[in-house]
């Protein structure tokens, strides 16, 4: 079996696929504060950005995964061609670690112990911030050199769905902490930021996605990938 990989089609498929995503999560916020409907036949909870084992949370698990993947494809690939392999499995890694978070919500249990820790509110009220940003620090100033040796384009798209990505799980996450704990969580604004949290985090993902595909494009010249069945 032979799977094409055209970036620009992946892009516009998962693109069309996270607009709906959006628009379903939108009706089902409209139908929870303008109609006081919180469930519609369990649509509501289905489709909500702001809540857990559902369809955005297993798209998004999904499509951090196949970053992984595709990853691990480019690492493999450097590794036969006898150049620089291991940052390539170490963002493997990091990216299979985010797929598993995505479904375990492994951060959302380090809240209340850092947050008793640190005595934290406001901005730092969801305290898995402090760690995950301490994370984040380490990890730029691991991977600037190997971000600054990569092609000019791949660097670029890197850095813009970078930026998308982080100002989404870690941006809106501040701001969604400091209204929580002013106003709760139960009410429209904080949908609305829960919502441009989830949506950003979505987009950088699958630009990523298309500048992998890209890579492994121009890089390798792999137009397909193969995936055969060994019958002996």
């Amino acid at each position: 079996m032979n799977i094409e990989l055209d970036p620009k089609t992946v892009l516009i498929r998962f693109l069309y696929f996270i607009i709906f995503l959006l628009f379903a999560n939108v009706i089902g916020l409209v139908f929870k504060y303008y109609f006081d409907h919180d469930y519609v036949y369990g649509l509501v909870p289905l489709f909500n950005f702001d809540m857990e084992k559902n369809v955005p949370t297993l798209y998004s698990s999904f499509a951090l995964i196949l970053c992984a993947m595709l990853l691990s494809i480019i690492a493999l690939k450097h590794k036969r061609l006898g150049s620089s392999y291991l940052p390539w499995f170490g963002l493997a890694f990091i990216f299979l670690f985010l797929s598993i978070d995505e479904i375990a919500s492994i951060h959302e249990n380090l809240i209340k112990p850092t947050r008793s820790t640190f005595n934290t509110s406001g901005l730092l009220y969801y305290a898995w911030v402090i760690p995950y940003g301490i994370a984040l620090v380490v990890f730029l100033l691991a991977y600037l050199k190997f971000l600054m040796h990569l092609p000019r384009k791949i660097m670029m798209l890197f850095i813009i769905s970078g930026v998308i990505y982080v100002s989404g799980a870690l941006g809106f996450e501040l701001i969604g902490g400091l209204h929580a704990d002013s106003h709760g969580t139960n009410n429209l604004m904080y949908s609305f930021i829960t919502t441009c949290e989830e949506f950003l985090e979505m987009l950088g993902v699958i630009i990523f996605i298309y500048s992998l595909l890209y890579y492994i494009i121009s890089e390798f010249k792999l137009l397909t990938i193969n995936i055969t069945a060994n019958n002996s």
